[in-house]
């Protein structure tokens, strides 16, 4: 069924479905509605995915608990980090791959020597880049934090290359450093940021003439089929 503005009970199913808050099945039969073509509920849900996108910058800013820098030094203690297997892994991001993690575990950020062992560093030409299962799409592992379940990666994009629709199973934090990237009706460009709440869904991630991006989030991530394009 397709119509020609949302009513009150689609507009709260659109908006539940930007924040992730709708269970599976629910999930399923919203994206069935608008997999029918129906233009209002999809202007009505890329509305509520721009909120959502912007509700990050609405935080207080916080200091960060007591015994995190101890904790911090006691993960780097113990060497780096290895990422699980999984059927869709980092990058994610703005930006995520189709690629799996190889067996051994990917390069990641080692512990400086001498007086600097309360760092970690990667080098600019230290690191391994990695194909992804998009065309054009690579990344780069810089950190493993098992604490956290979450990987720091840089994701190159390059000319026309597109990254698919996917849904994040966990909160995503993105910078673009270098070129273009757009999603949806958003568009962003070199120092752009972007949060993405867990259980948020980013439409097919764009490209015209480049990318490097900065993302902070889990190592898996949910692809989804691509929309029907409304009628």
């Amino acid at each position: 069924m397709t119509h020609t503005t949302a009513d009150e009970e689609l507009e709260g199913q659109a908006a539940l479905y930007a924040l992730g808050a709708l269970d599976a099945e629910e999930a399923r039969a919203f994206e069935s509605h608008l997999a029918e073509g129906c233009a209002a509920c999809e202007a009505e849900l890329r509305e509520f995915e721009s909120v959502v996108s912007d509700l990050a910058f609405a935080a207080h800013a916080a200091e960060p608990p007591a015994g995190v820098r101890s904790r911090l030094l006691a993960l780097v203690s113990e060497g780096p980090g290895h990422t699980t297997k999984g059927e869709e892994t980092l990058p994610s991001s703005g930006g995520e791959s189709g690629g799996e993690s190889s067996g051994d575990g990917p390069n990641v950020a080692a512990p400086q020597t001498g007086g600097a062992r309360d760092f970690l560093g990667v080098r600019a030409g230290e690191g391994e880049w990695r194909a992804t299962a998009d065309p054009g799409v690579s990344f780069k592992l810089l950190f493993a934090d098992r604490e956290r379940a979450t990987v720091t990666t840089l994701v190159r994009m390059e000319p026309g290359a597109r990254i698919r629709a996917h849904r994040h199973l966990g909160l995503e934090q993105c910078l673009v450093l270098e070129g273009d990237v757009r999603s949806g009706g958003i568009e962003m460009a070199a120092g752009d940021f972007n949060c993405s709440l867990p259980g948020s869904i980013h439409n097919e991630l764009i490209t015209d003439g480049g990318a490097l991006l900065l993302i902070v989030a889990p190592e898996r991530y949910e692809t989804l089929e691509p929309r029907a394009s409304a009628s």
